[in-house]
């Protein structure tokens, strides 16, 4: 089917091209973007939109992404830096990273919120991935820190052990893909920040596995997502439009 391909972007360009003037110039910029990521990407490379028992939202995939990474995820909607593509987004240190150019939240206000699932695999021991959620451009704010084995809670680069819900040790995700699923909740003005060792559509969502309740947050004042990708691979995300969790300190 790879014969295809080539006719259905030509296809793509020319609907779009005849369809310009019901774009205004940012969705035409927007839509420029993903076309020429198309061009340039692999199949199974992309957003998709998904739903099921966590709620619905857009996953990303980034296993079949060839090229330039650089020009490929921001015509996804991602800026990003010293990563490549390696059957998926490929970090070396915690310099490598991804962060969205939009708003990622699930709930905006005063209470905002926001979800992912992110699939990744761990190149080594020391590897690392940190899933920042309501953080700002610059990857300050509220997120989940992943090891090989377990998670801990984060404000900006600082990591901390899960006190509310310690959560136990997982199988090492090294050389083995591994799912987790994570929520960030503001709290007035604290952070709510939890997750699962699992896939969304898999978990229990009123009983967390881990979890950080009325953490203190330096810069709280972000709503994208990005993460911090060190030694690690990330395979796919997935950004939740509806909110996961279904217990916390909803006013």
């Amino acid at each position: 089917m790879k014969f295809l391909q080539p006719f259905m972007i030509i296809s793509m360009l020319f609907a779009f091209g005849n369809c310009a003037e019901l774009f205004s110039s940012k969705d035409k910029d927007n839509n420029e973007d993903l076309i020429l990521a198309a061009l340039l990407a692999g199949p199974g490379c992309g957003p998709t939109a998904v739903s099921g028992s966590a709620g619905n939202g857009t996953k990303y995939n980034f296993a079949g992404c060839t090229g330039d990474a650089n020009v490929v995820l921001n015509g996804f909607g991602f800026t990003v830096n010293g990563v490549s593509f390696n059957a998926g987004i490929q970090g070396t240190s915690n310099s490598s990273t991804i962060v969205t150019n939009a708003s990622s939240l699930s709930e905006t206000g005063n209470e905002s919120k926001a979800g992912i699932e992110v699939v990744y695999v761990m190149n080594q021991a020391g590897s690392s991935i940190d899933a920042m959620i309501q953080t700002t451009t610059s990857l300050a704010g509220p997120g989940v820190r992943l090891s090989p084995t377990s998670a801990q809670w984060l404000n900006a680069t600082n990591a901390f052990a899960f006190g509310t819900k310690a959560g136990s040790p997982w199988a090492s995700s090294v050389s083995v893909e591994k799912t987790v699923c994570l929520e960030v909740h503001n709290e007035s003005g604290d952070a709510h920040i939890f997750g699962w060792s699992l896939p969304c559509n898999q978990v229990d969502r009123s009983n967390y596995e881990f979890e950080e309740d009325g953490a203190t947050i330096s810069d709280f004042s972000g709503n994208r997502v990005g993460l911090r990708i060190n030694n690690a691979v990330i395979k796919s995300i997935t950004i939740y439009s509806s909110v996961i969790g279904a217990v916390g300190s909803f006013r």
